[in-house]
């Protein structure tokens, strides 16, 4: 079974760069562009790991985070923030809400990998 990983993003030229890295690799990446689709989401579905932006159109990500973290179901599902925002206040308060990892972009594929390959060699 390959694992599922949801991308909240709404720039298509990021969307593919990840569907990309990650078709690669075997990973089954489902994709939506907007928190509040991500919020109908992960409440119909489980995905093994969110990434997940931070500036998103009708819901942001600073609320799709606490929303799932904030739920005793889901809130065990690794959350790695990909987002544009490089301010420390903006990280220093994704981590305080509960995200797992911080990246900025543009970012490596590489990197992106290794960090991926953290969170879900831990729990599978």
């Amino acid at each position: 079974m390959s694992l599922r990983i949801l991308l909240v993003e709404d720039e298509k030229n990021v969307i593919l760069g990840v569907r990309t890295c990650l078709d690669a690799v075997g990973y089954q990446v489902d994709i939506v562009e907007d928190g509040e689709a991500a919020l109908q989401y992960i409440n119909r579905e489980s995905p093994d790991l969110i990434l997940l932006d931070l500036l998103l159109p009708k819901v942001d990500g600073f609320e799709v985070l606490k929303t799932v973290k904030g739920d005793k179901a889901k809130k065990n599902i690794p959350v790695i923030i990909l987002t544009a925002k490089a301010e420390e206040e903006d990280k220093q308060r994704a981590m305080a809400l509960g995200a797992d990892d911080y990246m900025t972009k543009p970012f490596k594929p590489q990197v992106l990998w290794d960090l991926l390959k953290k969170y879900l060699s831990s729990n599978h």
